[in-house]
């Protein structure tokens, strides 16, 4: 017999809702950045993008960035549940995309105090803007990979192996750039190894600490 009771909550209309308004305002607020993401088979040259000139307005995307928080939340979630489907759309992926959030926040002031110390360095921001740009690529590509395969009934060892996909290729990212830290920044190495620390280990350390209490 049908009951209300046995339906799961499912948000998953919804998460295509605020994707595709993201998407609109991208479109019409940065042309630029909505075409570096989703023709994500384009390259992008790391080397010719740092010698541009630099404009720190332009470089931060909220739309961006929130977009990536909320395929973040997702592949979490998935990795955790061991599926992919419709009900996977849950609160659950607005709770890791917030922890997302609260680690982008935590690294923006880890960050901000070691750039104080060591004066403001324009080669390290133009690092963290192309960075992002690859991040939002990556985070294109398998957002558009889980939408496709909601109805796939995958089984348990496939969405892990696609969720560790994903955070192993955020990973090389990360490990992409270290050579620009090195390259391009005259300031003494052992700022940039402090500055990596703070800024990429450090608020990891920070919300593991607080997810465990």
């Amino acid at each position: 017999m049908y009951t209300l009771r046995e339906l799961d909550i499912s948000f998953w209309g919804l998460f295509m809702l605020v994707v595709l308004i993201l998407f609109v305002f991208l479109k019409f607020l940065n042309p630029t950045r909505f075409e570096s993401m989703v023709f994500f088979w384009k390259r992008t040259s790391s080397n010719s993008e740092f010698n541009k000139p630099f404009n720190e307005t332009k470089a931060f995307s909220w739309v961006g960035f929130i977009f990536r928080a909320l395929i973040f939340g997702l592949m979490m979630h998935v990795f955790l549940s061991e599926s992919l489907n419709t009900t996977t759309f849950g609160l659950a992926v607005l709770s890791w995309a917030g922890i997302f959030m609260m680690f982008w926040l935590t690294r923006t002031l880890l960050e901000g105090g070691v750039m104080a110390m060591m004066g403001k360095n324009e080669g390290l921001l133009k690092i963290f803007y192309i960075r992002t740009i690859f991040k939002e690529k990556w985070a294109f590509v398998f957002g558009c990979v889980s939408l496709m395969l909601i109805y796939a009934s995958l089984p348990a060892i496939a969405t892990s192996m696609l969720t560790l996909v994903y955070l192993f290729g955020l990973v090389a990212i990360h490990i992409r750039f270290l050579k620009l830290y090195f390259r391009n920044n005259p300031i003494k190495k052992v700022y940039i190894i402090l500055y990596i620390c703070a800024s990429e280990i450090g608020p990891v350390w920070l919300l593991t600490q607080t997810l465990i209490f």
